[in-house]
């Protein structure tokens, strides 16, 4: 058994890693010819899922309790769910209403038409439930949180995340293949932050989370936001870390406002 909640943490890293860039890799060998074949890409998701739960039952049965009732906590405020799925409709309104500004050419519907992000965001909630929610927010997040507190633990894992993503800027088929990883790694850390404020205030709700998730996902690429436009990708991911920045200022002045306050020393 796994007793330390840091170890516990360091082994998902390296299994979550290495399963998932192991498919994704083999589309990178095969494409440069160091392979004859490549490992079915749609697998690489779901790896996390029998990874994550192996790394909670390792770690005790309180780890997979835990895990099970964030996964099943689906009684929260129907405003969480409005506010997950309305986030990133905001955030590209915003990029879109940049880019016209601008004069930057907006082609709806180019990389994903309308009727595909809409079956994409019912498939993706489960989805991302089950694979990359469960694990980022289900088991490292709480571990993070205890440690270094919601501000260094969103960056800490915002970076993980984005790393995590790198290997799918290499494979063709990839729907991240020929963006700019920079702007992505923003729009990763700082969309972090924001689940991380979701998971909090729903008190760890990852359907919540799944489905901001997998709006996320629908909404920028129907927009064109994930697309040849880098421009409104920079724009939405600039929107993105603005809001995750007000968020965590108001999180932090909120924890000293309703922190214990010392009592003053009596006077003779």
């Amino acid at each position: 058994m796994i007793r330390s909640r840091t170890t516990q943490l360091v082994v998902l890293l390296v299994t979550a890693f290495a399963l998932p860039w192991s498919v994704w890799g083999s589309a990178i060998a095969q494409q440069h010819g160091l392979l004859s074949f490549r490992l079915p890409q749609g697998v690489a998701l779901w790896t996390l899922l029998p990874a994550t739960v192996l790394v909670a039952a390792l770690s005790g049965r309180g780890a997979l309790r835990e895990l099970g009732r964030q996964l099943l906590r689906f009684r929260t405020s129907p405003r969480w769910y409005a506010v997950a799925l309305l986030l990133p409709v905001g955030i590209a309104a915003m990029a879109l209403l940049t880019g016209a500004v601008l004069r930057t050419p907006v082609a709806l519907g180019q990389t994903m038409p309308l009727v595909p992000a809409l079956i994409y965001l019912g498939y993706g909630t489960g989805l991302f439930l089950l694979t990359e929610e469960l694990a980022w927010r289900g088991f490292a997040l709480p571990r993070l949180l205890e440690r270094f507190g919601p501000g260094v633990a969103s960056i800490l894992l915002g970076v993980v995340w984005a790393l995590w993503h790198l290997p799918m800027f290499f494979v063709p088929t990839s729907g991240l293949a020929g963006q700019s990883y920079p702007a992505f790694a923003l729009f990763a850390i700082a969309t972090t932050a924001l689940l991380t404020w979701l998971y909090r205030v729903t008190g760890a709700s990852l359907p919540v989370l799944a489905l901001c998730h997998a709006a996320c996902d629908a909404t920028y690429s129907y927009t064109g936001i994930v697309g040849d436009n880098h421009l409104l990708m920079w724009s939405a991911a600039g929107f993105t870390a603005a809001l995750a920045a007000i968020v965590l200022t108001v999180e932090r002045a909120r924890g000293r406002a309703t922190a214990p306050q010392p009592v003053p020393a009596r006077t003779a």
